[in-house]
């Protein structure tokens, strides 16, 4: 039937273009769907790239707001804490507390100034204090946050404490790290009579209240050093206090500086003035020679 060459030729030739319209189709088909692919764009890189392109209002809104942050700002810093308010601790390191009582007084009205000193050991006679302050004791009698910086945690001190009428009172202690409490946070009594500031009780303290005996808070020759009890006249219960006293010596023994003339700067007394108008029974502070009863006492008009 295809018995010359040819015919088999064109035989070939049929089946070839027969086969190759369905093969070549599919060829083009995927050829397609692989360029329509590669030509998609990838949507994370698009995205990654893009930017907002800037306009004169969104440049106008960027100042407007940065302008807006600056005028807030002195109203941000007055909100901060100021580091010089009174929050700031007045005392730092260790401290020592005390509560203090001075005899004869009314428990509210303990003001004075009181000395502080502190010294290495037990007391002594003229003795060197490593810390020294005279502070102003509240009607309280309670003082705290006095800085014990530059002392030795675990070590043995004493505190000398000394007001302006009294003679001086000594309590030890090992000082805590932190806080220390004078006398186990007891209060120290301290005893009266000392007006001349030589930490003893003597004659000399007597004739200075006897000058004064009589004067009332709004005298002109008044001092406040020698109304023990704050009753605002110096009259017998102020002797009393004194009597009861007299000879004692405060701690540390009688005090090596000078004696001072006058008993406190506005007292304007000197000791070789001082004259007593009448004589004093020292032990009841009434006058010599009376035969008991009561007394008052009425000064010169």
């Amino acid at each position: 039937m295809f018995s010359s060459t040819r015919a088999k030729i064109l035989i070939g030739l049929y089946v070839f273009l027969i086969l190759s319209i369905p093969i070549g189709a599919y060829l083009a088909s995927q050829s397609q769907i692989f360029k329509s692919k590669a030509s998609e764009p990838k949507k994370t890189n698009t995205t990654a790239k893009t930017s907002p392109v800037a306009t004169a209002s969104a440049t106008q809104d960027l100042l407007d707001n940065s302008q807006s942050n600056i005028a807030k700002l002195p109203s941000d810093q007055s909100s901060a804490p100021d580091s010089s308010s009174p929050e700031i601790a007045i005392s730092f390191g260790p401290t020592l507390s005390l509560k203090a009582a001075l005899e004869g007084r009314p428990a509210a009205s303990q003001a004075t100034k009181l000395f502080v000193g502190i010294l290495e050991g037990v007391i002594t006679a003229n003795p060197k204090f490593l810390l020294s302050f005279t502070v102003d004791l509240p009607a309280s009698g309670e003082f705290d946050n006095l800085s014990l910086a530059g002392l030795n945690p675990g070590a043995r001190y004493t505190a000398l404490l000394k007001g302006s009428a009294q003679i001086a009172t000594a309590s030890a202690f090992i000082m805590s790290p932190k806080v220390t409490y004078l006398n186990e946070g007891k209060i120290i009594t301290m005893l009266t009579g000392d007006l001349n500031d030589d930490n003893v009780i003597t004659e000399a303290d007597f004739a200075i209240i006897q000058k004064f005996y009589g004067a009332r808070a709004n005298s002109a020759s008044w001092n406040g050093n020698t109304d023990f009890n704050k009753d605002g006249v110096i009259n017998s219960f102020d002797l009393a206090i004194l009597n009861k006293n007299l000879g004692k010596t405060g701690a540390s023994g009688a005090w090596t500086s000078p004696v001072p003339n006058i008993a406190s700067p506005s007292a304007g007394l000197s000791l070789k003035e001082s004259k007593p108008t009448f004589e004093v029974d020292r032990l009841t502070g009434s006058p010599a020679g009376s035969s008991g009863g009561y007394w008052i006492w009425v000064p010169e008009i």
